[in-house]
């Protein structure tokens, strides 16, 4: 069962939108250039510092993009005992979902701002990060990994499911583009998941 959103989370969550409302808008006319932390902060009446509580700059709140976190609920469900890629590909989607920015004008503003899309990937490569040391932790205390041999150690390991898992996120990215609900984008990833064993299967 859910719990029940806070108003204090609520009243952070509409913060959230309206800078990320009035920096995509101002983004698009009259510019990224024209763009200011001070402009931002003011559509929902907030201070500069503020605006710094919610975007490290001003492209973040532009894209809508968040520092990622893992949830607790999420982390306790992980078995990193069971089938490692599938376990691992919905956890990083889970991480991935909050930090892939917001839906205000994407399209139009990555096409006409194309190096935004480095900062996107700036906050994929802190997902990646993230993750190769969660699952790493895991894999050290897991008494299967430690009741086995094994050529590469458990941080080679993680890293490599991350990397691997990384190229069937990027499947499910592309896929749901034009709608990433949570429904579209966690089939899109059994979809991925299946193909990538497939490829890896005609690679052996």
């Amino acid at each position: 069962m859910s719990q029940p959103i806070s108003l204090r989370d609520r009243k952070r969550a509409g913060t959230w939108n309206a800078l990320h409302q009035a920096a995509a808008e101002a983004a698009l006319a009259p510019g990224l250039e024209q763009v200011t932390v001070e402009s931002v902060a003011g559509a929902p009446g907030v201070s500069c510092r503020t605006f710094f509580n919610y975007f490290a700059t001003k492209e973040d709140a532009v894209l809508g993009l968040q520092e990622p976190t893992v949830d607790e609920a999420v982390l306790a469900a992980y078995d990193v005992d069971g089938d490692l890629l599938e376990e691992t590909g919905r956890l990083m989607l889970s991480v991935l979902r909050p930090i892939q920015g917001g839906t205000s004008h994407r399209r139009e503003l990555l096409a006409k701002y194309p190096h935004l899309l480095h900062r996107r990937f700036q906050y994929v490569t802190k997902v990646e990060q993230l993750l190769t040391g969660l699952v790493a932790e895991r894999l050290q205390a897991s008494a299967r990994w430690q009741g086995q041999p094994h050529e590469f150690d458990a941080e080679e390991t993680a890293r490599m499911t991350v990397m691997v898992v990384g190229a069937g996120m990027r499947y499910v990215m592309q896929k749901t583009f034009d709608s990433p609900t949570r429904e579209s984008q966690f089939a899109a990833l059994e979809d991925g998941l299946r193909l990538l064993r497939g490829v890896l299967e005609e690679l052996q």
